[in-house]
């Protein structure tokens, strides 16, 4: 009996053992590591190789949806990680995914959960708008795990907070939902 609940307890240990490190290593794969991670002093820093992977991912998306789409994927600390542009931007749609991404840095949500914020607050409107805050959606945090490791930004298209999502869950992983769309605010008379 002694060495059946040894057997259980040691099977318990190990698998916790595992777990943890499917846990925690879940993040690592997408991060900053080695001696990179040691030369930048950090570790929560969205790797190059994930962000261009990301950035694939959703071009492809773009094309198979017949669209073009800008994309900029930044550090928690808003340095550009990776950036990419379609042909047939203009300036207005990469400044814009631009924008986006900066945004989710300052406010860590969605920029489509900010837009719903801010629909029909003119005031809270012209309060972000001085801060860089763009609540249009098409910018998403990077969560891996529960740890945001980046932002991704993506203007040009009617599709760009879409494009952005397909593209993070097929290369992180599960992301938190989109903020739901509102109904279309009725014109004023």
């Amino acid at each position: 009996m002694k060495q059946m609940k040894f057997f259980a307890v040691a099977l318990a240990l190990s698998a916790g053992v595992a777990f943890a490190q499917n846990s925690s290593g879940s993040i690592e794969k997408f991060v900053v590591s080695g001696e990179a991670a040691k030369k930048a002093k950090t570790k929560g820093e969205i790797s190059a190789d994930t962000a261009e992977k990301i950035t694939q991912s959703c071009v492809d998306f773009a094309k198979q949806k017949n669209i073009a789409v800008t994309v900029f994927i930044l550090s928690p600390e808003g340095q550009i990680v990776h950036a990419h542009r379609m042909d047939g931007q203009v300036p207005i749609n990469i400044d814009t995914a631009l924008l986006k991404a900066k945004s989710v840095l300052y406010t860590h949500d969605s920029t489509h959960a900010r837009a719903n914020m801010v629909a029909n607050n003119l005031a809270l409107q012209l309060r972000w708008s001085t801060i860089g805050v763009f609540p249009t959606a098409g910018g998403l945090p990077i969560m891996a795990g529960d740890q945001m490791i980046g932002a991704i930004g993506v203007g040009g298209s009617n599709q760009d907070e879409e494009c952005a999502y397909a593209a993070l869950t097929s290369v992180v992983g599960p992301q938190p939902p989109l903020a739901e769309k509102l109904p279309p605010t009725p014109p004023r008379p």
